[in-house]
């Protein structure tokens, strides 16, 4: 049961700081990575679920059970809306990506891309929910991993999950180095467009100085930034919701 729980949790870390790069399209190389590791987050949301398959369908049988906790029926409805939002972004991102999939024909549909602009943020919401619902679970298991019966440090488990990271922060710098896209048909694809455009007015001055807002509000495209930035945001979303519910919990042990 351990290894499992071990497995979670470096599964769900790895998803948390992937999904967070993902929130500033410009980290690392900017499309590339962003289209790249979202097709991997993609891949590792099923493998999550497929993890957590027997609570899905156990819970699911119980739904309308009363002996069934709210916290868990509460957890459940939140883990559908997860997969529903998470979809969206991957759909999305499918219909307007110009690296993976450059013919499909959403790649400049403004609409599809405040979408999924949407699906991220309420996913970066339901995520810091998420998280704080799992708080004691997480805890527990990292002070099982990490220290003996004793209390004791595991110097070799820490050393083990140090080079995990580095392996997975390594291949996050391969993929943004070596996945690139094609400058020449991007290239070629505005000679086309321009072409028949050609006698139209000049665009505004803030389009030919290339200041997009949809580019600036995403803030700083360093990945140590971008991780502690959203980092904190869970910690605010995560902090009130964590003593809510352990005060829900108080109440329901008093009445007991």
């Amino acid at each position: 049961m351990l290894k499992k729980n071990i497995v979670k949790i470096i599964l769900d870390v790895s998803l948390a700081i992937m999904f967070v790069l993902l929130m500033n399209p410009r980290v690392f190389n900017g499309l590339p990575f962003h289209e790249v590791t979202g097709l991997v987050i993609g891949v590792a949301i099923f493998v999550h679920i497929a993890l957590n398959y027997k609570w899905v369908v156990n819970t699911a049988k119980k739904m309308f059970d009363r002996s069934l906790s709210g916290k868990t029926r509460f957890s459940f409805l939140l883990n559908i809306l997860l997969f529903i939002s998470m979809t969206g972004i991957i759909v999305t991102g499918i219909l307007i990506s110009k690296v993976v999939f450059p013919h499909i024909a959403g790649g400049e549909n403004h609409v599809l891309r405040e979408l999924h602009d949407v699906f991220s943020n309420a996913t970066l919401v339901l995520v810091g929910v998420h998280i704080a619902l799992h708080w004691h679970w997480i805890m527990g298991v990292w002070r099982k991993i990490f220290k003996t019966k004793e209390g004791h440090w595991r110097k070799g488990v820490l050393v083990a999950f140090a080079l995990v990271f580095a392996l997975f922060f390594g291949s996050m710098h391969w993929l943004a180095v070596h996945v690139k896209p094609s400058e020449e048909a991007f290239k070629s694809k505005f000679k086309h467009e321009v072409a028949h455009v050609g006698d139209m007015p000049a665009p505004p001055k803030k389009f030919r100085e290339g200041e997009f807002p949809h580019k600036e509000r995403h803030g700083s495209s360093h990945p140590l930034l971008v991780i502690f930035g959203h980092f904190t945001f869970w910690a605010v979303v995560i902090v009130p919701v964590y003593y809510i519910e352990k005060r829900m919990r108080h109440r329901r042990q008093v009445r007991v």
